[in-house]
């Protein structure tokens, strides 16, 4: 049975591939419609993980900058999938070398950054600013990159969203993923659907307490810890 789930499972990583690539050829030929392309994959992509997407809290449109634990890579889709408007992201720089695939952040105001440099840094900042002032929403992930480790416990966060928010007077909404990188199960691989949770919590002015950034995290982690509890997975 697992052989056979594990087949299944690979037919959908194919199809979640050639999604993907499909829609960065549909932002290098239409770059006009690139939000439709963007919402239309990332919602195909949910269809293929998600049992059930579950949204506690409220997103609050009138925040600026959001931030949440970093599962998989699917944390985009998921979150392009519950959000109706445009957002923006901020990836590395490599992603924007990657033939075809590189048009769904070059034609879409994606911010691409290079972290080992200086300049790129300050240039991402003034793209934020610039992002934010017209409206769009900006997410951030403070763990920086992939949780590989144990996505019931965050790893350490890094100061890049604080420092983002503070200097550019930014409103943050975090939020917390549950049990998306439970989908991808190993020997064998499969992909097994999940009832996926994503939870908004309260939004934040860094303005009004300087120890902001410290209690979002436990805060947030109390909730991994509250939803996990007794769980198998």
């Amino acid at each position: 049975m697992k052989i056979i789930e594990s087949i299944i499972s690979m037919f959908k990583l194919a199809a979640g591939g050639i999604s993907v690539f499909i829609t960065g050829a549909l932002c290098g030929i239409n770059p006009k419609n690139e939000l439709k392309y963007r919402k239309w994959c990332s919602k195909f992509l949910m269809s293929l993980v998600a049992e059930d997407i579950i949204i506690e809290g409220e997103f609050d449109k009138n925040t600026n900058l959001l931030i949440g634990n970093h599962t998989t890579n699917l944390d985009i889709a998921l979150m392009e999938t519950i959000i109706n408007e445009k957002i923006i992201w901020v990836t590395k720089k490599e992603l924007g070398e990657i033939p075809i695939i590189k048009y769904m952040v070059t034609k879409s105001d994606m911010i691409l950054v290079d972290r080992s440099n200086k300049r790129s840094i300050l240039k991402m900042l003034k793209e934020i600013k610039e992002r934010t002032n017209r409206g769009y929403k900006v997410i951030l992930f403070p763990e920086g990159t992939r949780n590989k480790i144990n996505p019931k416990k965050m790893i350490t966060w890094k100061n890049g969203p604080k420092a983002v928010a503070e200097k550019l007077n930014l409103k943050v909404q975090p939020f917390v993923i549950i049990n998306l990188p439970f989908v991808f199960q190993k020997n064998p691989f499969r992909i097994k659907k999940q009832k996926i949770k994503v939870i908004f919590l309260p939004t934040v002015n860094p303005k009004d307490d300087p120890q902001w950034f410290e209690k979002t995290k436990e805060k947030m982690q109390e909730i991994l810890d509250k939803e996990y509890k007794g769980e198998k997975k």
